[in-house]
C-alpha cells in the first residue's frame, strides 16, 4: 500500500474515490438538512427558540448542516493544494492561470444558482425569514462572491461558504508568495493570521461588546475562524506521504470520535440557541477527525471494490457542487408550488411536507446536476487548455 504513495502530490486511487464520495454525501446530507429545516419551520415557525421541544430536538438533529460544510473545506484545502504542489516544487507556478482556473470552476454554477436564487426571490413570498429589505447591496456582494460580508442574497443561503472559498482561494498563494513558495511556512503562517483576527474579533464581541451586529465583522468571524480547517486540508496535502503512511485504523476510528464528538456539540449549541458564531468554534474541534479521517481513507481499498462502487463514487463526485449550489433555491420553489396545490392538511405534517419536497427536488438534481457538471467542466477544460505555468519562488 505505501507504494501506491508515490509522489506527495499524488493521492491512491482509492482515496480518490473516497473524497468523491464523500463530496457526494456531504452534499446529499446538507439537501435533506435544509429541506427538514424548511419543512419544520413552514409548519412551526422560522424562530427555532420558539418550536415545540419536540421539533425543536428533531431540528437540531436533522435539520443541521455546518458539519458537512466543514468537512468540504477541509477537502477543498487538500485537494487545491495538490492540484498545484507539483508545479510549485518544479518552479512553475503562475498566480493568473490558478485564479482562471479557481474562477471557471466555480462561477459558471454559481451563477446558474444565483439565476435560481433571483427567481425564488420573486415567487416565494418568505424566503427564510428574509426581513423584507430590497437586497440590493447582496445582490452586488453576491455577483462579486463576497456575500460573507453583507449576509446572503434571499434564497442563496449556501452561497455563504463558497463565497469564503474564492476568499481561501486568493488568500493561499499571496500566504506561498509571503513565504517565497515554502509551503509549511505559508501553512504556518495561515494558521497564525487566522486565529489572531479571530481572536481579534472574539475580544472586540465578548469583551468590548462592539460591533456585534456587524454583518461585515460576523464575516471576517467566519472566515478567519473557518479557514483553520481549509488550511488543515492543505497541511495534510503538503505532508502527504508521511502522515498517510502512518495511518492505522485504530487512528482512523480516533478521527470519526472526533468528528462525532464536535457533531455533538455542535447540535448542542443549536439545541440551546447559541449566537451562529460559536458553532465556527466547534469546527476547530472537528478538524483534527476529519483530517484523520481523509488521511486513512485508503485503508477503505474502495478501489478494490467491485466496479459499481468505483462509478457510484465517482457519479457523487459530480453531483456534489450542483446540489450544493441549487438544492436550496429548488426547495423553496417547490414548497411554493405545494403550498397551492395540496391541502392545508397534509401541510401541516413536516415530515410529509419534506417527503413531498425530496420526491420532485431530488430527481431532478439526479437529472440535471451531473449534466450541467459535465457541461462546465468540459467547457472550462477547453478555456484552460493552453495555459501553461511559469517560475514562482520556491525554496
Amino acid at each position: 500500500m505505501k507504494n501506491q504513495l508515490i509522489h506527495s502530490d499524488r493521492v491512491d486511487p482509492g482515496t480518490e474515490l473516497f473524497i468523491d464520495a464523500l463530496r457526494g454525501i456531504a452534499a446529499l446530507m446538507v439537501l435533506f438538512s435544509h429541506g427538514m429545516d424548511l419543512a419544520i419551520s413552514q409548519v412551526h415557525g422560522w424562530q427555532f427558540a420558539d418550536n415545540p421541544p419536540l421539533w425543536r430536538t428533531l431540528r437540531t438533529l436533522f435539520a443541521t448542516g455546518e458539519h458537512w460544510v466543514w468537512c468540504f473545506f477541509v477537502l477543498s484545502g487538500f485537494c487545491i493544494h495538490l492540484s498545484i504542489a507539483r508545479s510549485l516544487r518544479e518552479g512553475r507556478f503562475r498566480f493568473l492561470p490558478y485564479a482562471l482556473a479557481r474562477t471557471t470552476r466555480i462561477y459558471p454554477l454559481y451563477l446558474v444558482g444565483f439565476a435560481l436564487a433571483l427567481t425564488a426571490y420573486a415567487v416565494v413570498p418568505d424566503l427564510g425569514g428574509f426581513d423584507g429589505h430590497k437586497p440590493v447591496r447582496e445582490f452586488f456582494a453576491t455577483l462579486l462572491s463576497l456575500q460573507i460580508f453583507t449576509n446572503t442574497f434571499p434564497g442563496f443561503q449556501p452561497s455563504w461558504s463558497l463565497s469564503c472559498e474564492m476568499i481561501y482561494y486568493a488568500a493561499w498563494p499571496v500566504l506561498l508568495l509571503i513565504a517565497s513558495g515554502r509551503e509549511k511556512l505559508a501553512f504556518t503562517i495561515g494558521m497564525i493570521a487566522s486565529m489572531t483576527v479571530a481572536a481579534a474579533v472574539w475580544t472586540m464581541w465578548n469583551v468590548f461588546h462592539l460591533m456585534e451586529d456587524r454583518a461585515f465583522i460576523d464575516g471576517i468571524w467566519t472566515c478567519s475562524s473557518l479557514f483553520m480547517l481549509w488550511l488543515a486540508g492543505a497541511g495534510l496535502a503538503i505532508a502527504w506521504q508521511p502522515i498517510a503512511a502512518a495511518m492505522t485504523w485504530r487512528r482512523w476510528w480516533v478521527g470519526m470520535i472526533l468528528f462525532a464528538i464536535a457533531v455533538f456539540l455542535l447540535f448542542g449549541l443549536r439545541f440551546q440557541s447559541y449566537p451562529a458564531w460559536t458553532t465556527h468554534m466547534v469546527a476547530w474541534v472537528a478538524m483534527p477527525g476529519i483530517v484523520l479521517i481523509m488521511a486513512g481513507a485508503r485503508l477503505l481499498r474502495m478501489d478494490s471494490r467491485p466496479a459499481w462502487v468505483a462509478r457510484s463514487c465517482r457519479w457523487l463526485g459530480l453531483f456534489s457542487y450542483p446540489c450544493y449550489i441549487l438544492h436550496d433555491q429548488l426547495l423553496l420553489l417547490t414548497n411554493q408550488w405545494l403550498e397551492g396545490l395540496l391541502p392545508a392538511t397534509w401541510l401541516a405534517q413536516p415530515f410529509a411536507r419534506l417527503g413531498l419536497m425530496l420526491i420532485i427536488v431530488l430527481p431532478v438534481l439526479i437529472l440535471i446536476g451531473p449534466s450541467l457538471e459535465r457541461f462546465f467542466m468540459g467547457w472550462r477544460s477547453r478555456l484552460l487548455r493552453g495555459h501553461k505555468t511559469t517560475p514562482v519562488p520556491t525554496q
